[in-house]
């Protein structure tokens, strides 16, 4: 229960709504109860009646009639009001639990985000917020009416008979208490292997999908789909041992409601015998025991996939208790110039896997690092793949947080600066661009929101995107160009290409660029950075790359090994020689 209950308490937010559909459900039950209980006295008592002419013309059809008729009308009506109430409820609950999911999400550092992959968000977003409706649809509001229905049903029996009444409680509170538990435990790791192999399919679809081109390339298609069958047998024989249960569940049913009407039946004969009510009102109680089952009909069912909904509780409790990056409310400080420091700077990537309660394993990939960046240099990065280049941007940009050490903009720590006031100091050049399924132009504006025509024109020019391959097969106007669904229109060049244009949108005291010259040509890439250096020549500049182009342009330049900055003294003999 404890990873329920903190989205249990976000049920308040909609506790009108949700106590209203507890109240309706048990307005129908009652009316249900009623109108049959009610039928059983009126069949039977119009049936004695019958037997003599004085009895058949004295007896009141009409007013039992009005209320059978009472009955089945409120029934029918609280039955819609219940279901349209209860349901909207749920929507809303749940499109609050989606909003309150992703704001959780959206202050989650960069490293804790890294520790699950695309799909297994999104499935958490979905498919187990989904699973929470269980709570109050399956769960806490059929319970709350079956314990309510017990009661009273109970109490109206006590009118005619205490020994009925007393049989009667102690069945429904039996059946409220051992089937839950009894269903719980029949479908504990059916319903938790459930989830998990739900979750994994729809993970391995998805890679499918978007390395389908890939796998008919390489020839791994068959092998790819042969594994999602295999997964989805697994997950198909889940749900026939689900379904097995339910089966199980329904037969209980039908034989607990036929028994526990048996049971009163024999009580209450025995009692009609020695006078103390007569046959229609035996008849009564048989008939309401019968319908009073239909109150607890639904919890072997909830409690049989509880175990899957608290499952998708614990892993929605995972993502929005991990560590977050907080920034104040307010900028500190007045308008950065770009000098940067980086202070005995230490990160380490976690591991995600535990051993005896603690990580596996921590992943050193900054050690004891201490860089002064004056504003207004411009200084590159140099180093082979995964010595820790672009993580060092990532502590700048605090899509990580260092372990040890501090990180200061003009003499300001970077967690004293707001979010808003951060970004607008640093412009970044990544090393992987989003390509919106938009037009060029749309794709653009996202740099600069009140650029006009003429100014996304002028970096389309100077970024080479004007050369666009997709552009010279369209006939329409070059900003109107639709990119396709993560820019499929663009080759990896022109996507490094349109993350300089937005980048040349967005002047700022620091530009961050990760491997600029990726997929260009060495005159391309030449020809774009000295663009890029214009106009950004007042700012501080700091070039992450493998390559040892335009490195003349620039003040400083070090090499990284090992989490460790040194001078880079090939560059430095190039130059004073």
């Amino acid at each position: 229960m404890n990873d329920l209950w903190p989205f249990l308490k976000l049920y308040r937010q909609h506790s009108g709504m949700l106590s209203l559909g507890i109240l309706l459900a048990i307005v129908t039950l009652l009316a249900g109860l009623s109108l049959l209980s009610l039928s059983g006295w009126f069949i039977t008592a119009t049936a004695i009646a019958g037997l003599t002419f004085n009895t058949a013309q004295t007896f009141n059809f009409f007013t039992p009639g009005a209320g059978v008729r009472g009955f089945s009308i409120a029934r029918t009506a609280a039955r819609y009001a219940e279901r349209l109430v209860s349901h909207d409820a749920t929507f809303r609950l749940l499109s609050g639990l989606r909003s309150w999911f992703f704001n959780k999400l959206i202050p989650l550092s960069q490293e804790q985000l890294g520790q699950y992959r695309k799909g297994e968000l999104l499935d958490r977003l979905v498919a187990d917020i989904d699973a929470l409706d269980q709570l109050y649809l399956r769960l806490f509001s059929p319970l709350l009416s079956a314990v309510v229905v017990a009661l009273l049903f109970s109490l109206f029996i006590a009118c005619f008979s205490a020994a009925v009444a007393r049989v009667a409680l102690l069945v429904m509170m039996l059946w409220i208490i051992a089937m839950p538990l009894l269903f719980y435990l029949l479908g504990l790791r059916t319903g938790e292997s459930m989830g998990v192999r739900q979750a994994r399919l729809r993970q391995e679809v998805l890679d499918y999908l978007q390395g389908m081109a890939e796998q008919q390339i390489y020839g791994s298609d068959a092998n790819t789909r042969a594994r999602m069958a295999e997964s989805e047998q697994k997950l198909v024989a889940d749900q026939s041992r689900m379904a097995v249960i339910e089966g199980f569940g329904s037969a209980l049913f039908v034989f607990g409601s036929g028994a526990a009407a048996l049971l009163v039946l024999y009580i209450a004969s025995g009692e009609m015998s020695a006078g103390l009510f007569s046959g229609p009102v035996m008849v009564m109680m048989v008939f309401g025991m019968l319908a009073s089952f239909e109150a607890l009909m639904p919890l072997p069912v909830a409690f049989q996939f509880f175990s899957h909904t608290r499952q998708a509780a614990s892993r929605l409790h995972q993502v929005v208790h991990s560590p977050v990056v907080v920034f104040p409310q307010q900028a500190a400080g007045e308008a950065l110039k770009g000098e940067i420091q980086f202070t005995g700077v230490s990160c380490r990537y976690v591991d995600n896997s535990y051993v005896n309660n603690s990580y596996a394993n921590n992943l050193p990939i900054i050690n004891n690092l201490s860089l002064h960046i004056l504003a207004g240099s411009h200084v590159a990065l140099l180093g082979k793949t995964g010595c820790g280049k672009s993580t060092l941007i990532q502590l700048l940009s605090r899509g990580l947080e260092p372990a040890v050490g501090s990180i200061t903009l003009d003499g300001l720590l970077i967690q004293e600066l707001s979010e808003q006031a951060l970004y607008r100091a640093i412009t970044f050049v990544p090393q992987k661009t989003h390509v919106f399924s938009a037009t060029l132009r749309e794709n653009l504006l996202l740099a600069a929101p009140v650029a006009t025509d003429e100014q996304l024109l002028t970096v389309v020019k100077d970024s080479g995107l004007n050369g666009l391959a997709a552009a010279r097969q369209s006939d329409g106007d070059l900003l109107d160009l639709w990119l396709g669904q993560g820019g499929i229109a663009l080759s990896g060049g022109e996507q490094r290409r349109l993350a300089i244009a937005r980048a040349l949108l967005k002047p700022a005291p620091i530009l961050v660029m990760d491997e600029p010259g990726e997929g260009l040509d060495v005159s391309s890439e030449q020809a774009v950075l000295e663009t890029v250096l214009r106009q950004f020549k007042d700012s501080t500049v700091i070039m992450i790359t493998h390559k040892r182009a335009a490195l003349e342009k620039m003040d400083q330049v070090f090499r990284m090994e090992n989490g460790s900055l040194f001078p880079d003294s090939l560059l430095a003999r190039r130059r004073f020689v």
